[in-house]
């Protein structure tokens, strides 16, 4: 027996197919890929491609990963939906980035944020203060 995600989606309350078609829309949008060249790297047709991330058809598994592959991305990281509509606030921005990129890669955005933070909270001295 199969549960498809918009019967789900009646179940639990949340609206998986659409949070689903938002997810994959933004990961490729982050990712600065057009949808053919999203679907070149995941061998999925364009029509399809489109249909799911306007949420007018549900993806099989098989496509799932299809797409996974085409954004350059875990099955894992793509499947993990918000409950509610992207606010699009910069931390969102990171967040969806963060997701786009491989572990080597997270771990050198982790050190260079930290050195902003670092940079950030020394204190400023008089000199600093007049090329502000």
């Amino acid at each position: 027996m199969s549960i498809h995600l918009y019967r789900l989606s009646w179940l639990l309350g949340m609206d998986y197919l659409a949070a689903f078609a938002n997810r994959v829309r933004r990961l490729r949008e982050t990712a600065g890929l057009s949808i053919q060249e999203a679907c070149n790297r995941g061998g999925i047709s364009v029509n399809s491609w489109g249909k799911i991330e306007r949420g007018e058809q549900e993806p099989c598994l098989l496509v799932i990963g299809g797409i996974s592959e085409g954004l350059g991305t875990s099955i894992q990281i793509l499947m993990t939906l918000e409950e509610g509509p992207s606010d699009n606030s910069v931390r969102s921005q990171i967040n969806d980035v963060l997701d786009l990129c491989r572990p080597d890669q997270c771990e050198l955005t982790l050190r260079i944020v930290r050195a902003i933070h670092e940079q950030g909270t020394a204190p400023i001295h008089s000199s600093d203060q007049n090329s502000i």
